[in-house]
């Protein structure tokens, strides 16, 4: 049984979703509908916009995809469309999933494209008036696909490390509180300009702490963009699991900490070579050629496989799979590793 253990909604909305949400709510956006045809673009054409082209150590030609399919983000019952699709897809590839939302960038980009500024809208009306209403669409849409495809699936709030304001992350904590007994855990996640690319505000700590008692569960991106003092500076918030993390392979002591602890990394193949290829390539020749993941399973920690982001990555999970099969992953130890985790987090047995 192989589960999809890192995987985001906002990279997840397929050119087919989006170009039908487009033509249902006719956006007439120069991304999704040719003028000069005057029609709507194919799934095909949205494509080539979406998925990035090949490796960069930019981030930001990554983020640009995820900002193009945020345009279809024009209403409540938009969302709830392409959750319930990603869903689907999810749930066709995999044999049990959780996904991730970023509820604040995707209540904030809602209110945007109905022609706001989310900052001018007091952070109660944000919290209550639109980040509830979203959450809520895609916990129900996660519940229709659940009762349909009867597999394994989860959400996972995502909590940005850009913290672009306190009071509206503190008001839509409150939100999340009443509806914790529906997600699986808490996630830390965010791209960020250097020198700090992985940072972790202290305001963000705080209101992980005041949400932790109701969702103890916590994972954390590190290790990524930035190097092992990353994971190191994470791994004090006690988290169970971490994004990526692969640059853990710099300090045999961080790998030795992982593994004594306990702590699972979430690896993304596809994703680290299309992300941080000049990282790869360096811990490739430190580790005899060796990828991440058969690295960090020789290292003795619990690691899982994830798709991250379907669209921009171009990929799928059954592709992550074949990639890590070639890589000559132990995939029994894999598969254990992801139940192990899964029983961590739900406290099911698979």
């Amino acid at each position: 049984m192989f589960l999809d253990l890192h995987r985001h909604l906002e990279g997840s909305h397929s050119p087919r979703a989006l170009a039908r949400v487009a033509r249902e709510a006719d956006l007439r956006t120069p991304f999704f509908f040719d003028a000069a045809r005057g029609q709507f673009r194919s799934p095909e054409e949205l494509a080539t916009a979406l998925t990035m082209a090949g490796p960069s150590d930019d981030a930001s030609v990554f983020y640009r995809c995820i900002v193009l399919a945020r345009q279809a983000y024009v209403s409540v019952e938009a969302i709830r469309t392409l959750a319930v699709a990603a869903f689907e897809e999810a749930a066709a590839e995999t044999d049990g999933f959780e996904l991730r939302i970023s509820l604040f960038s995707m209540t904030r980009t809602l209110i945007e494209n109905q022609g706001l500024e989310w900052r001018d809208v007091p952070p109660r009306a944000f919290s209550e008036r639109y980040a509830r209403p979203v959450l809520q669409a895609v916990l129900s849409a996660r519940d229709e696909v659940h009762r349909r495809a009867a597999k394994p699936m989860v959400v996972r709030l995502g909590l940005s490390r850009t913290f672009e304001s306190v009071p509206h992350y503190e008001a839509m904590g409150d939100v999340v509180l009443e509806h914790a007994r529906e997600l699986v855990g808490l996630d830390v996640l965010g791209i960020v300009p250097p020198p700090d690319t992985e940072p972790m505000p202290g305001a963000l700590v705080a209101l992980l702490a005041r949400l932790r008692p109701s969702l103890p569960d916590l994972t954390v991106h590190a290790g990524e963009f930035a190097g092992h003092s990353s994971v190191d500076r994470v791994l004090e918030l006690e988290p169970r699991g971490i994004g990526h993390g692969v640059r853990s392979l710099e300090s045999p002591a961080t790998l030795e900490r992982l593994a004594r602890d306990g702590v699972t990394l979430e690896v993304c193949p596809t994703s680290n070579r299309l992300l941080i290829p000049s990282a790869l390539a360096s811990l490739r020749a430190a580790h005899a050629g060796l990828e991440p993941l058969p690295a960090l399973q020789r290292a003795h920690v619990h690691c899982v496989l994830g798709s991250d982001d379907p669209t921009p990555m171009g990929t799928s999970f059954p592709q992550e799979l074949e990639v890590a099969r070639s890589l000559g992953v132990d995939l029994s130890r894999l598969e254990a590793d992801m139940k192990r985790r899964w029983r961590e987090m739900t406290g099911v047995t698979l």
